[in-house]
């Protein structure tokens, strides 16, 4: 990977003040609500996920990575805290295993799933955008960043 671009990559994420904190995305966001890095190739521009540059930063590439699946352990969709260690916030996985997660957490697409499931992908792309500007305005405000993440119910998960 580009040093150049791993620095430019990180230059756009804030990390949370606590050991356990999220490293949040303040870049470009893409219409699922997930972060978006483009940067430059022999063939030209490309564009990811910013999670899964991320991971790539710590897994030795994005070709090292491709066949597998990014598993949010926090469910924010805006973390970007990649590390080898599996219990951290990203990791890497099968989708087999992501989807087990997904029904572990009660986020299965069913008649009796959590609320969030009602929100609109644009309503996602809308909620990760707003929590993008406040991290710009505010910094790191872990209150603020609750709310803005949890306000639907307090009570549901957090992967909007």
């Amino acid at each position: 990977m580009n040093p150049v671009d791993v620095e430019r990559f990180y230059a756009h994420v804030l990390k949370g003040p606590n050991p356990d904190s999220c490293w949040l995305w303040t870049g470009a966001i893409s219409d699922d609500g997930y972060g978006r890095f483009w940067f430059a190739t022999t063939a030209g521009q490309k564009v990811v996920s910013a999670h899964r540059f991320a991971l790539a930063t710590v897994h030795g590439g994005l070709e090292t990575i491709e066949d597998q699946t990014a598993l949010h352990w926090c469910d924010v969709p805006l973390c970007v805290r990649a590390s080898l260690d599996p219990t951290t916030h990203l990791r890497l996985g099968t989708r087999s295993e992501n989807m087990k997660e997904r029904s572990r957490k009660g986020r299965s697409p069913t008649p009796n799933s959590v609320r969030w499931r009602k929100l609109s992908r644009t309503e996602r792309a809308n909620r990760s955008r707003h929590l993008r500007e406040q991290l710009k305005k505010y910094g790191w405000d872990q209150d603020l960043i609750r709310q803005l993440v949890h306000d639907v119910d307090p009570n549901h998960p957090t992967l909007f």
